[in-house]
C-alpha cells in the first residue's frame, strides 16, 4: 500500500464520504490515516483517477517522511526538480520554500512562487509540494472543473437553471456504491446517467419526458469513448415496478417543486412540501420494490421569515423496509433551496 494525501473541496464531510465511498466502489483497500481541515492522509493498493471523483480538488502522493530538520533539507537537496530553466512553484511550508529557492538559485534557474491555488491555476504550474505533520507530498492529479463546464454546456440539452451539476452527480453515484449499474427515476436531462456512463457503469433512466435525455445520451455516445448501455423508459416514478423488477443502485434527484425566484411564505411553501411528500412516498412503495440502495436529494426550504421547512422522511420510508443515514445538507450561501442527501439502505429481513 502506497501513501496519499487528498485535498477534499468545499463540502468536507461531504467529499471524505464520497471518498471512503468509492474506495469501496472501486474495491481499493485503504486505510485512513488521519484526517485534519480539508486533508486525509491514506494508505491504499490501488491508483485513483481523480476524474472519477466530484468532491476531491488534488491527489499527492507522498515522497518523504521526518521529523528531523536536518534529514529534511538532505531531501531537499537531492530532491529532483523539473527539468526547465523557469519554474513555477508552490508548497504550504516557509521553510521548504526557501530550500527550494536556494536549489534554484543553485541550478541558474528562474523560480516563481504561487499562493492560494484554485484547481485552475494549480495546473499550471511545475511543481507543487504539500507538507502535512511530518510528512511531504507532491501533487499528481488535479481536478478540472473546466471540462465540467465544456462536458455540460456542449450538449444539445441544457437548462442552467435546472440541471444537476456534473460535480454533485459523480458525488451522488460514488456515495452509492455501485459497481455495474445505477438508475435515475427523475433522469430529466441526464446528468446523473451520463456521469455514471463515464464512470462504467450501465445506466437505466425514466422520466415523464425522455426526449432531452436521449438526446443527451447519445451525444455523450459519439463524443466520448462509452463502454456500458444505456436505456430510457418514459413513465412516472409511482410505477416504477412496471418497468424494473431489480437494480443494484437508485442515485436521483428528484422533481423539487417549482423552480423559485424569491423566498416563498410559510404557506406557499407548506403547500409544496406536502406535494412532495405525496409524490415521494409512492416513488418509495415502488423503490423498495427493486432494489437494496437509494441515493436521493430531498429539497429543505427557506421561508421568508428564515424558517426551514423539510420532507417527512419517516413517512417516506413507512411501510418499506428502509432505512436512512444521517442527511449531508448541501446548499450554497443565501440558497433559496436548501438540499440534503440521503442514502438509504434494506435493512436486514
Amino acid at each position: 500500500m502506497e501513501d496519499y494525501l487528498f485535498v477534499l473541496g468545499r463540502d468536507k464531510e461531504l467529499s471524505f464520504l464520497e471518498l471512503t465511498s468509492y474506495f469501496e466502489r472501486k474495491n481499493i483497500k485503504y486505510k485512513i490515516n488521519e484526517k485534519w481541515n480539508d486533508i486525509v492522509f491514506a494508505s491504499i493498493n490501488n491508483n485513483v483517477n481523480i476524474n472519477e471523483l466530484g468532491g476531491i480538488i488534488k491527489i499527492a502522493k507522498v515522497i518523504y517522511n521526518t521529523k528531523e530538520k536536518k534529514d529534511l533539507i538532505n531531501f531537499l537537496d537531492k530532491f529532483e526538480l523539473p527539468d526547465k530553466n523557469k519554474i513555477y512553484f508552490s508548497v504550504n511550508d516557509d521553510f521548504i520554500k526557501e530550500i527550494l529557492f536556494e536549489r534554484f538559485k543553485e541550478n541558474y534557474i528562474k523560480a516563481y512562487y504561487k499562493t492560494d491555488l484554485d484547481p485552475g491555476k494549480s495546473s499550471k504550474l511545475d511543481l507543487e509540494l504539500i507538507r502535512f505533520k511530518d510528512y511531504i507530498a507532491k501533487v499528481i492529479q488535479i481536478s478540472n472543473p473546466k471540462s465540467y463546464k465544456k462536458r455540460d454546456e456542449n450538449r444539445p440539452r441544457f437548462d442552467e437553471k435546472k440541471v444537476t451539476s456534473i460535480r454533485l452527480a459523480k458525488i451522488l453515484i460514488n456515495l452509492s456504491k455501485a459497481k455495474n449499474e445505477i438508475l435515475d427515476p427523475f433522469c430529466g436531462i441526464g446528468t446523473i446517467l451520463q456521469e455514471a456512463l463515464l464512470l462504467n457503469l450501465n445506466v437505466y433512466g425514466l422520466d415523464v419526458n425522455i426526449k432531452d435525455a436521449r438526446e443527451n445520451l447519445f451525444w455523450l455516445s459519439k463524443n466520448f469513448k462509452i463502454n456500458n448501455k444505456f436505456k430510457l423508459f418514459q413513465g412516472d416514478a409511482r410505477n416504477l415496478s412496471s418497468y424494473f423488477k431489480n437494480v443494484e443502485a437508485v442515485v436521483t434527484e428528484p422533481y423539487l417543486g417549482p423552480y423559485l425566484k424569491g423566498y416563498l411564505n410559510y404557506n406557499s411553501a407548506k403547500k409544496i412540501v406536502i406535494e412532495l411528500e405525496n409524490l415521494y412516498k409512492k416513488t418509495f412503495q415502488e423503490l423498495n420494490k427493486i432494489t437494496d440502495k437509494v441515493v436521493i436529494l430531498l429539497p429543505v426550504f427557506v421561508t421568508k421569515d428564515k424558517k426551514r421547512l423539510k420532507i417527512n422522511v419517516n413517512n417516506l420510508i413507512n411501510k418499506t423496509y428502509f432505512k436512512a443515514n444521517n442527511p449531508i445538507l448541501y446548499k450554497h450561501k443565501n440558497s433559496i433551496l436548501e438540499r440534503e442527501i440521503w442514502i438509504f439502505n434494506k435493512r436486514k429481513i
